[in-house]
């Protein structure tokens, strides 16, 4: 499994090349995550999305970390989507994990959908 470093990624992006499997799209859609271990539903968004995966961000408070494995809806528009049901909702891994502090305090993450995980083995 392929994972990038900041500096990575910002050398990448400087240089107009990109690594990744899919083309990534910079989105801002608001997504509702599921957290098992406590049981907590999260409000955030997405920055960027690609077939294989996303980039949120979510409350600095959040219990996430690297290879947690998290539930996740992608709302339609701006205003999202009143419900979202737990069968809708898509199963990803957490790739890495970066916070900021300052006076808003926000942890952007990236995750890779497991659905896209399983399919690239079976292809293998």
């Amino acid at each position: 499994m392929l994972v990038e470093t900041e500096e990575q990624n910002s050398t990448s992006e400087e240089s107009g090349s990109e690594r990744r499997r899919g083309l990534r799209i910079h989105q801002n859609r608001p997504i509702k995550v599921f957290e098992a271990s406590s049981a907590r539903y999260l409000g955030g968004q997405t920055e960027d999305i690609s077939a294989t995966g996303l980039r949120i961000e979510l409350p600095a408070s959040a219990p996430v970390m690297p290879g947690k494995i998290l539930s996740i809806h992608v709302g339609l528009s701006a205003s999202g989507q009143s419900l979202a049901n737990r069968r809708q909702m898509i199963p990803s891994r957490v790739i890495w994990v970066k916070r900021s502090g300052g006076s808003s305090p926000k942890m952007i993450a990236g995750v890779e959908f497991l659905a896209s995980i399983a399919a690239h083995l079976d292809a293998a």
